[in-house]
């Protein structure tokens, strides 16, 4: 379902001289015991990214999902790029949550990397569901202006690939334009990257999703040796 936003992605990382890295077999392609779910991941190498990854599940006509967050390098202050779009089949919903999740909550920090949000969300006026940013603790890795959509699947079509196009242009922009830190050095970020790394492998919802479909074991794996790899 969401084949043409992978494509969008691929595309943009590809033009910042990205390269796929080959993983494990049991994280680049694993199924579930019924065989009748797939996911499916991949991890990028480029310039001035420690670390870019993509994740896809499908779930047949129970449930989609496109998932990826990109880590800058230590020596970068620029926020982690995070984006979760899931469909579900049962209640044929569509969620949607992007952001430049900041490494701090400092006022000026979110003025000078996260406000490009406020833009977005002003040209897209769907994508401001105020009513789920109780799902997100604010005070800790999303932004004051995350991007969230809930709603049928209407989104999914000219918006939300121009809202995701758009998204991943300006954080890559905001990229090239920053190379010199204003608020942290390079032992901030890499202990902001370890927190946030501890703090998702323990709040993110996608856990119990994956257990649902994959099992325990491999779950934990995936959790620890793919997601984040610094919990």
């Amino acid at each position: 379902m969401f084949e043409s936003l992978f494509d969008v992605l691929d595309k943009n990382i590809k033009k910042k001289n990205g390269v796929k890295v080959q993983l494990p077999n049991q994280f680049e392609e694993y199924y579930s015991k019924d065989s009748k779910s797939v996911i499916r991941n991949f991890l990028y190498e480029l310039p001035d990214f420690r670390k870019w990854r993509v994740t896809k599940l499908d779930g047949g006509d129970k449930l989609q999902v496109l998932n990826t967050v990109a880590y800058p390098i230590f020596e970068s202050e620029i926020p982690i790029l995070g984006v979760d779009i899931l469909w579900f089949g049962n209640t044929q919903k569509l969620l949607a949550v992007l952001d430049y999740q900041p490494l701090i909550q400092d006022n000026e920090y979110l003025k000078k990397y996260c406000s490009r949000l406020k833009l977005i969300k002003d040209k897209y006026l769907e994508f401001d569901n105020t009513k789920m940013k109780n799902i997100y603790d604010q005070n800790q890795y999303f932004s004051p202006w995350v991007i969230i959509y809930r709603g049928d699947k209407s989104a999914f079509g000219l918006d939300l690939s121009h809202l995701f196009s758009v998204f991943l242009e300006n954080y890559l922009e905001m990229n090239d334009q920053t190379k010199i830190n204003k608020f942290l050095d390079s032992e901030q970020v890499q202990k902001t990257h370890i927190d946030y790394d501890i703090y998702s492998a323990e709040k993110d919802p996608a856990g119990k999703l994956f257990k649902s479909f994959f099992g325990d074991m491999w779950t934990k794996d995936f959790l620890n040796n793919f997601l984040f790899t610094l919990s």
